[in-house]
């Protein structure tokens, strides 16, 4: 009721920011422009801190893109601004917020055609003394953990060390960690860095194993080999501190793993925070003056016991306040001598036990064996008395198969036609599908060839033609998916995830694109003060919402969509959308579900689609472990649950 209460308030809240006067409420819309894509750790962890931040701000507005730079780099840069400037060409941003890099300079350059003289708010960058942020619009923090910080603690607990190894891509961010590590090395006398030349995880891993003589490896990570292609940067560094004979520290807690000695912590969350809360002062104050425009996090290093011991590190070395886990205070030398004594007196006793329950193991054995045999003769006996009552009981049952017999091959018969009518029918709607977007993009792209034609009406079927190269590409997109799951070809990607970050992500990304107010969208949490994480297949379980999202507004005309989960007394996890649409009878609950299934309601409206969707949706949650099922009545709307298998649950206080 508690959570119900807080979402029914937070959609009052959006109601009266969208139709309410501007004297009610000063909605101010924000923009965050994330350099990396959905699903990378750091992005994550960042959006996370933000969306969470601005919660306790409701006058603000979320906007969330992505530039995906890890895999493009800035190559899409001009493409990407147009497609902003597209969708957001009737809205006026009062905020800007860029993380990383690549989103900084996007907004350095076209900042002036996409939103003028807006506060922007930047974080995630390591280094800042490459921007002229002085007499600027630009605000922001600056990353702790830089290359000259790395240098200093590895110095200080390896007083020898001379070389250092650091592992980095060729990603913008890779070459930023690059300059930064040769140019402050010169700042510490015999301590040379040296960095792997050619991107490929094997290269690296026989450099890492290699028998050159690096005191220290320090691992910035890896997003992209010398293909492009992306790669999870979380395995790597496991891998490399198997393969390491010498200390590995890294910066970021989400690597931490056996074998990393240590580093300094990075907290997107942390990092996402702050940013709102800068953006916010940015907004409130009529002078920008009293505000800095860069600010630094303050330091926290984290170290591991074990690995200190191993590499003789004295604990007065690390840095003060610094936290060191995996001690051992209960397994001492003394503690194993008297364990080993233990131990052996345990195996003589075993040893004298085991000779005596030998001798008295014979000696059963023996009478066993002989019962054994008189148990055989008497099975036999009724064995054979047995295969004479099933010769029996066979021919009485023959008579009966042959019938059964035929009645399944009739029904084998009905359903064979059946199948055969669907997939007609299934044809003939996909071929309807494909053929109504190609004949408006062909019929529109030739209308586009008139030179005389009106600039507003040009941008109408330039709009018209994306529409409908859309509604094609998600037509190919299900086909597609459906045959990889049916050829087994779909492999999972198992990570832990926040489902509350997945719900809030799509409801940013429904609630912006909803056109009909007459529909509103809920979501709804099992407990606001806590954050449920799970282990699973976070574009699976994505691709689930969104097909049961999309499915509920399309057939909901008034009342609400809710999204939202609960948990069971068996800590099972059971997901949900909500609606007040057409509903659907019971005897078409186990039918909707299969392929070539579409159904209509008797309006006489005609919904469009390919009846995938929900064939679709079962295969991938049956994939993830789980199950899905339908309450529904015709008329009163539908209620899909479904669960995603034996998931790993951890809840943390958000």
């Amino acid at each position: 009721m508690k959570s119900l209460g807080i979402a029914f308030f937070l959609t009052i809240i959006s109601f009266v920011s969208l139709f309410g006067s501007p004297a009610e409420r000063d909605v101010k819309k924000i923009l965050l422009i994330n350099s990396y894509h959905q699903g990378y750790a750091w992005t994550d962890s960042l959006t996370l801190g933000i969306i969470k931040a601005s919660k306790l701000h409701p006058e603000l507005n979320l906007y969330i893109e992505s530039l995906n730079s890890k895999q493009f780099g800035n190559s899409k840069f001009e493409i990407e601004k147009e497609y902003f400037k597209n969708k957001y060409s009737g809205i006026t941003f009062d905020g800007v917020m860029v993380t990383d890099n690549d989103a900084l300079d996007f907004a350095f350059e076209y900042d002036q055609e996409l939103f003028p003289n807006v506060p922007v708010v930047f974080t995630g960058i390591s280094n800042t003394e490459n921007y002229q942020f002085e007499g600027s619009m630009y605000y922001g923090l600056k990353e702790t953990g830089s290359s000259e910080f790395v240098l200093a603690l590895v110095r200080d607990l390896l007083p020898q060390s001379k070389q250092l190894l650091v592992i980095t891509d060729k990603t913008t961010t890779g070459l930023i960690y690059r300059k930064e590590f040769a140019t402050d090395a010169l700042k510490f006398k015999n301590l040379s860095v040296i960095f792997p030349e050619v991107i490929d995880l094997d290269s690296i891993y026989r450099m890492v194993n290699s028998e050159r003589n690096y005191d220290a490896i320090f691992y910035a990570g890896i997003s992209q080999d010398k293909n492009g292609n992306l790669i999870d940067p979380v395995p790597v560094i496991r891998k490399i501190s198997e393969l390491a004979a010498v200390p590995v520290f890294t910066n970021d807690p989400l690597n931490n793993c056996p074998g990393i000695l240590g580093g300094l912590f990075r907290s997107g969350q942390y990092h996402g925070n702050e940013a709102i809360n800068l953006l916010v002062r940015l907004l409130d104050t009529k002078n920008s003056d009293s505000i800095k425009h860069i600010y630094t996090t303050e330091q926290r290093f984290f170290f591991d016991h074990q690995l200190l011991k191993k590499y003789s590190i004295p604990i007065k070395r690390l840095p003060d306040g610094a936290s060191v886990f995996n001690r051992n205070t209960l397994l001492t030398r003394e503690n194993f001598e008297v364990l080993l004594g233990i131990l052996v007196l345990l195996s003589f006793i075993i040893v004298v036990l085991s000779v005596v329950n030998r001798r008295r193991k014979n000696e059963q054995r023996r009478s066993d064996n002989q019962l054994r045999e008189i148990e055989i003769q008497k099975k036999g006996l009724e064995e054979a008395q047995k295969q004479l009552s099933g010769l029996i009981s066979e021919l009485e049952n023959t008579n009966d198969r042959l019938k059964e017999t035929n009645f399944s091959l009739l029904e084998a018969k009905k359903k064979a036609e059946e199948s055969d009518n669907l997939k007609s029918a299934f044809l003939a709607n996909v071929s309807h599908e494909i053929r109504t977007p190609l004949n408006s993009i062909v019929g529109f792209s030739s209308l586009l060839n008139d030179p005389n034609l009106d600039n507003e009406i040009r941008k109408s079927y330039i709009g018209l033609i994306e529409s409908n190269t859309e509604s094609l590409l998600v037509l190919i997109d299900e086909i597609m998916d459906l045959s990889r799951i049916e050829a087994q070809q779909l492999t999972l990607k198992m990570q832990d995830f926040s489902i509350d970050a997945l719900m809030e992500e799509l409801f940013a990304i429904f609630k912006q694109g909803h056109k009909n107010q007459s529909v509103e969208l809920r979501i709804s949490t099992n407990d606001h003060d806590k954050e449920l994480f799970v282990f699973s297949d976070r574009v699976r379980v994505k691709q689930v919402f969104v097909n049961l999202l999309t499915n509920a507004l399309k057939f909901t005309d008034s009342g609400f969509v809710e999204m939202g989960y609960s948990l069971l007394e068996n800590n099972e996890v059971v997901l949900y959308v909500k609606d007040t649409g057409i509903g659907i009878r019971k005897e078409y609950h186990e039918a909707i579900f299969h392929r070539f299934r579409k159904l209509n309601d008797n309006s006489g409206r005609i919904y469009r689609g390919t009846g995938l969707g929900l064939a679709i949706t079962k295969k991938l949650v049956e994939l993830l472990g789980g199950r899905i099922w339908i309450e529904s009545e015709s008329g009163k709307g539908s209620f899909f649950q479904f669960t995603i298998g034996n998931c790993m649950l951890r809840e943390i206080s958000k």
